[in-house]
């Protein structure tokens, strides 16, 4: 497709630890929320020093960081935000991700040189407000969950006059509410949604009341549990990547800042390979489609389904708000090194696993590689049956090289 220019993959930081894996197993660019200012509150988020220690690691692979300052402020906080924003521009960071006009024009005044990101809390649903987020000065839009794909097209051909690149959602945890903006939260708990303190309410289970019968309560029954009226499924966007590139996207995002690393790698590692093989062939093979199809259920996640993209109004899950993950994170490779006729692996223990059990590697720069356990060593070199303790070392011999920093994973049977 060498017409289109490829787009950014954009990719969760949650952690220093699960933001260096991201960048690590294929993301262009990583998203982070600082001490303040952001959505993700109960993230780890990220000091001013883990920042610069992250654009110093992004540098050198010639990528990007972002930060997130996307809550809606109240008129105390805007100098607050200003002050921070020249903190982490100090500090290099590569753009700011903003939701509030009055911020964004306060931040903009302030630090001139820090190139703005349009939020999706902004409600970003045509081309006029792109137009108008361009005109004030901001490099990306990130546009609204709720658009088509023919929206989507729509809008990049109108915007040829006022060049601005537009963000799309292409996978994770959807919100039951308008671009995110909702007050469910805040009503029942006092934890606001918009101040990055989501209770997710909209994941419980609920039940009619009916004026006429005070005190009676009806489940509205899709199976016998009930069912969960505000409960979206997941988005999973990888199959449209040749669309998505035809029709303008500049960047391709994955939601999930309160993901595990796991999550993180194996969910970037898919739409890397997928992205590059489009740009490769002009579309995505139907093997390699499945193959990776197969990677993004193996994490934990709800139900996928392509929400407003094909022009349908979302998509609910009935019966449960439990997720769906069929394998389990259960090492991570810390050391790989040549021994006699193969190599000696050394695997940071996860999760338990023993003799007999059939695991997956799955690193940034090579397939994925299986392995069944014939035997394994502790730290004091004795032959162990499984790996019981947590983040214990255990070691093995491949006759292959695994990548250092590779997942090990076994799949549920």
């Amino acid at each position: 497709m060498t017409k289109y220019k490829t787009p950014e993959l954009l990719a969760p930081g949650g952690s220093l630890s699960k933001a260096k894996t991201a960048l690590s197993f294929g993301a262009d660019a990583v998203y982070i929320g600082g001490d303040a200012f952001g959505l993700r509150a109960n993230a780890e988020n990220f000091t001013i020093d883990q920042m610069a220690e992250l654009v110093d690691f992004a540098n050198d692979l010639g990528k990007k960081v972002y930060v997130t300052m996307n809550i809606l402020p109240r008129s105390k906080e805007i100098p607050l935000m200003c002050d921070y924003a020249r903190k982490i521009a100090d500090v290099g960071v590569h753009g700011v991700i903003v939701s509030d006009l009055g911020a964004f024009t306060a931040i903009h005044k302030a630090v001139p040189e820090l190139p703005i990101h349009v939020s999706t809390q902004a409600n970003n649903l045509n081309a006029e407000t792109c137009r108008f987020w361009h005109d004030q000065g901001a490099v990306r839009v990130n546009l609204a969950r709720e658009l088509s794909l023919e929206e989507i097209r729509e809008i990049h051909e109108a915007l040829e006059d006022a060049p601005i690149g537009l963000e799309i959602f292409v996978h994770g945890a959807m919100c039951m509410a308008y671009s995110g903006r909702c007050m469910l939260s805040d009503y029942l708990t006092s934890r606001s949604s918009n101040r990055g303190d989501c209770a997710q309410p909209c994941r419980w289970k609920y039940h009619l009341s009916e004026e006429a019968r005070p005190g009676d309560t009806f489940p509205i029954e899709e199976t016998d549990r009930g069912t969960f009226l505000f409960n979206s499924k997941d988005l999973c966007l990888l199959e449209y990547i040749p669309d998505l590139v035809r029709a303008g996207a500049a960047a391709l995002k994955i939601e999930g800042r309160m993901k595990s690393d796991f999550y993180v790698a194996v969910t970037v590692r898919a739409y890397r390979i997928a992205l590059d093989a489009v740009m490769e062939h002009g579309t995505l093979p139907e093997a390699l489609k499945e193959e990776l199809l197969r990677e993004v259920c193996s994490v934990s996640h709800r139900d996928y389904s392509t929400g407003f993209f094909l022009g349908e109004k979302g998509s609910q899950i009935y019966g449960s708000s439990s997720y769906i993950r069929e394998s389990d994170f259960v090492g991570l490779v810390t050391d790989c090194v040549p021994f006699e006729d193969g190599y000696r692996v050394t695997v940071s223990q996860r999760g338990n696993f023993g003799l007999g059990d059939e695991v997956e590697f799955v690193s940034p720069a090579r397939d994925v590689q299986p392995w069944i356990f014939t035997a394994m060593e502790n730290d004091r070199g004795e032959s162990i049956d499984r790996a019981p303790h947590a983040v214990m070392n255990v070691h093995f011999k491949t006759p292959f090289p695994v990548e250092k920093g590779a997942m090990m994973r076994r799949f549920k049977v």
